[in-house]
Parts: C-alpha cells; sequence; structure tokens
C-alpha cells in the first residue's frame, strides 16, 4: 500500500507588507535636481577659484623670495670683497722693522696715488663711486716694501657693475685697462657705489680724523663707509642697499703736521 506525502508547508519569512513600505519608500526618492547640481557647481568653481588664487599668490610670492636672495648674496659677496681688501690698504712688508714716525710716513704704499684728486695716506676719494690705494702683495723678499705697479688697486662703478683695479691709478671709465668686473651684469645692475670718510663719530668727512698728536707729528685713522646698491636685471622692483663702515688697519703717520688734511 502506498503511502501519499503530504507537501511541507514552509515558513513565510518576510510578512505581508513587507515591500509595500519598500515600494512607498522609493517612490518617495527623488534624484539631484538640475537647479541644485548648478548651485553644486558653481559652489564648487568658487572654491577652486580661490585656492587657485592662493597658489598662484604663494609661487609668485616664492619666486620673488628667491630673487631677492640672490641678489642679497650677489650684493654681499661684492661687499665683503670690497671691505676686506680695504682694509688692508696701506700694508707693507717691512713696517715691523719701522721705530719712528717719519720712517712710518716713507712707507710708500702711503704715498699719493692717483693721478688726480687728493690722496690721503694712499688711499684717493676724488670720486665718491672709486677709490684707489695700494698695498703690499709681494711674498718674495726682492719685493717686500717695495710697491708695484701692480699693487695699485682700485674699486668703482662702471656701466652698472662694480670693477675691481689692478695696475691701476685713474678712475677715468674711459680707461677700462686693469679694470675687470666682479659683479655679473646678466644677474644684477648695480645701480650706487660710493665710498666717504668718517670722523670719530661716524659722521661723514672730508679728510681722516686724527688721534691726539704728539709734538710734531699725528696719526690719522682711515674710516671709509660704503655704500652698495643694486637691483636685479630683469626684475628692477627687486632692489637692496648695504652700507658698511671699514676701518684701515694702517694708519697713516704724518710728521711736521698735526692734522689730516
Amino acid at each position: 500500500m502506498l503511502m501519499r506525502k503530504h507537501p511541507v508547508k514552509r515558513p513565510n519569512v518576510f510578512p505581508a507588507g513587507a515591500f509595500s513600505g519598500a515600494r512607498r519608500t522609493l517612490r518617495s526618492q527623488h534624484g539631484v535636481g538640475l537647479v541644485e547640481l548648478l548651485i553644486a557647481s558653481a559652489i564648487g568653481l568658487f572654491l577652486l577659484a580661490g585656492l587657485t588664487d592662493f597658489l598662484g599668490r604663494s609661487l609668485t610670492s616664492s619666486g620673488r623670495n628667491l630673487q631677492d636672495a640672490r641678489l642679497t648674496q650677489d650684493l654681499n659677496v661684492t661687499m665683503e670683497l670690497i671691505t676686506r681688501d680695504l682694509r688692508r690698504a696701506g700694508y707693507s712688508g717691512t713696517a715691523q722693522g719701522v721705530t719712528t714716525a717719519a720712517g712710518a710716513e716713507a712707507n710708500p704704499f702711503m704715498q699719493a696715488v692717483g693721478s688726480t684728486g687728493m690722496s690721503y695716506g694712499g688711499i684717493n676719494l676724488s670720486q665718491s663711486d672709486c677709490i684707489l690705494y695700494s698695498y703690499d702683495l709681494s711674498t718674495a723678499a726682492l719685493g717686500i716694501g717695495v710697491l708695484d705697479p701692480a699693487e695699485n688697486l682700485g674699486f668703482r662703478l662702471r656701466s652698472g657693475a662694480v670693477e675691481a683695479g689692478s695696475n691701476v691709478t685713474t678712475c677715468d671709465l674711459n680707461v677700462i685697462t686693469g679694470w675687470q668686473q666682479v659683479t655679473d651684469p646678466k644677474l644684477s645692475t648695480i645701480t650706487a657705489l660710493s665710498f666717504e670718510f668718517l670722523d670719530s663719530a661716524d659722521n661723514v668727512a672730508a679728510t681722516p680724523f686724527a688721534n691726539p698728536p704728539g709734538p710734531n707729528w699725528v696719526v690719522c685713522t682711515r674710516l671709509i663707509r660704503v655704500t652698495l646698491t643694486g637691483q636685479l636685471r630683469n626684475t628692477p622692483a627687486v632692489t637692496r642697499t648695504l652700507i658698511q663702515s671699514v676701518r684701515v688697519r694702517n694708519d697713516w703717520y704724518r710728521t711736521g703736521t698735526t692734522t689730516c688734511t
């Protein structure tokens, strides 16, 4: 006898009406409208424009800082070259053997230099943008204490550049022999270079200042202010000025007078 199998009734996992609520929820949702999309795009573009402007300003500022640093470095190197050399003006390799004011006055590197203007102990400032001087460069025994033409030195401003001179006796801009540029015209233009004597109170003076004199002699101190101004060749708005005072280490001895004029 065959047994009839009854179908197994499976329980309903989802309660009645479960999907009807979901269908109602989907019908109640809508996509982003055109107006909302346009507003969101406008806000995004506004923020993007602000960010672009900020980045542009940052790049411009960084570029200007870099240019400023390059100019400052160029001027600092030039100023250091000038001041270090001027400190040695009047030096003689035989000065240690001199024991009298008259002997110091006879120092060949303290004599008149330059074809024009006044010389104060071997330093000629007849032009404010040029200085002539000398000191002992020799190391050989025969050359020490003897003025060689190559030891006539100078600095000047010419055609937007600082020039250093050797074997020079004039500041005449038409004379180019012995002069060579020490600044790079491709990078910067030097707009001003000046040399001025200072008195003991750091005021501009026409001559060196005298220390307390002896009975018939005087020791003159050469304190010189150097002013250097330059600008970037491709960005003239970037400009810098350096001012530095340098004391010549070798004082100027004079006999038969108590002044430094």
